[in-house]
């Protein structure tokens, strides 16, 4: 019985000093049960918000009509993401190529790694340009293959809320909307997924089945049902070398035949789908004869396409189902609507395209100001404001929560 309670309390205090050594918090303890919140919903009447009273709402009857609101920003036909991982001294290089072909990305950056000195001016400056910061833990913990205890120990608030605090601390990024799983870890479990999104996070990305090669081609070709654990359609990168637990060194094949790489590619944009690849900058080629940027001439510059890191992607996702189009009495103008949602905008800080059928040659004026056309071309901005003619179809791009009149 003696030697039991010795046992015991040696377990307990070995336990309490390997939560010290992770991080662990009690709110790590009740992170176990309860499910989040929904991330950035405001309470109330979003209509009272922009002063819109029942008695101006209309059945809409004039010369403009709401059709719909596209699917993907612009009515481009497809979507292009990437998503690039660790915080080396690769990624100023990558950036680089990528801002040649005008391809926008999110860098998933462990904060704490010690290149981040070195990296956060040029993340700055690519934010600006519109990519991404994403989170990627604070010191990538990584356990190939990973078990619960693993997981409960190593992914604390202090790596996942952390990074994304850093992330903001260090950047002049509004929000940091995406989270990627270190060495693709604890993706499948339940607990680490909620605890992902109470932080704040839209999406994260996953790495599945790095040992079993399943992450070379996930094949995913739209948004992730499960966007927590979301999945990509390929990997653009060399083989790499990992060390398993208990087994040593294993080789894990890459993918770089240009041929393969752009075939996939020209697969989803037939579909119309969303074309997401990833790459870890240490494993590319980089010059235009190297296979990273021959598949990235091959996928950039398109006119009906939009090049979007993953956060906004998904934000896009939530900002269509969630934002409501009204038709108001039209006072002196043609035709008048509110657009709006309940949604926080300093989370969801992007526009959506709403489809409008107008008769006659409009002007259009949304947050108090006439929006201005545009030709049609490649889309790599989430947040901007423009309208485009197709016929009689007008492309309104608008941030919501705003009356829009036709005039």
């Amino acid at each position: 019985m003696l030697r039991w309670l010795a046992a015991h309390v040696a377990g307990v205090a070995g336990f309490a000093q390997s939560a010290r050594t992770a991080h662990l918090s009690w709110k790590d303890f009740t992170d176990l049960a309860g499910r989040p919140s929904p991330v950035g919903v405001l309470p109330g009447d979003p209509l009272a918000r922009l002063g819109v009273s029942a008695a101006e709402l209309s059945e809409g009857t004039g010369p403009v009509r709401f059709i719909r609101t596209s699917r993907y920003l612009n009515g481009a036909a497809a979507v292009v993401t990437h998503t690039v991982d660790d915080s080396t001294a690769h990624v100023p290089a990558c950036l680089d190529a990528m801002d040649t072909y005008g391809i926008k990305s999110t860098v998933f950056v462990s904060t704490g790694a010690p290149a981040m000195e070195a990296l956060w001016p040029r993340l700055r400056r690519a934010i600006a340009d519109g990519h991404e910061v994403g989170a990627h833990s604070r010191t990538h913990p990584c356990r190939l293959p990973d078990t619960f205890w693993f997981c409960f120990r190593a992914l604390t608030r202090h790596e996942i809320d952390g990074s994304r605090a850093d992330i903001l601390a260090h950047t002049d990024q509004p929000h940091v909307w995406t989270w990627a799983y270190p060495c693709g870890n604890c993706a499948g479990r339940g607990f680490v997924r909620r605890k992902v999104a109470r932080a704040g996070y839209l999406a994260a990305r996953a790495y599945p089945g790095e040992l079993q090669l399943r992450h070379i081609v996930p094949n995913l070709q739209t948004y992730d049902a499960n966007p927590y654990a979301a999945r990509y359609t390929q990997v653009v990168q060399k083989g790499s070398a990992l060390v398993v637990r208990g087994k040593g060194v294993r080789a894990i094949p890459g993918r770089t035949r240009v041929p393969t790489l752009n075939a996939k590619f020209d697969e989803v944009h037939a579909a119309g789908g969303i074309y997401s690849f990833l790459s870890h900058p240490h494993l590319l080629d980089y010059g235009p004869d190297g296979f990273y940027e021959q598949h990235l001439a091959h996928i950039g510059g398109r006119a009906d396409v939009w090049y979007v890191p993953m956060g906004p992607l998904y934000s896009y996702r939530m900002l269509v189902g969630a934002t409501s189009v009204r038709p108001l009495a039209s006072r002196d103008a043609r035709a008048r609507f509110a657009v709006f949602n309940r949604l926080d905008p300093k989370i969801y800080n992007g526009s959506v395209t709403l489809e409008f059928q107008a008769s006659a040659p409009v002007r259009v004026v949304a947050h108090g100001r006439e929006v201005a056309e545009r030709a049609a071309g490649p889309v790599t901005r989430w947040n901007a404001e423009y309208l485009r003619r197709v016929g009689e179809r007008v492309l309104l791009t608008t941030r919501p929560n705003t009356v829009v009149e036709f005039r």
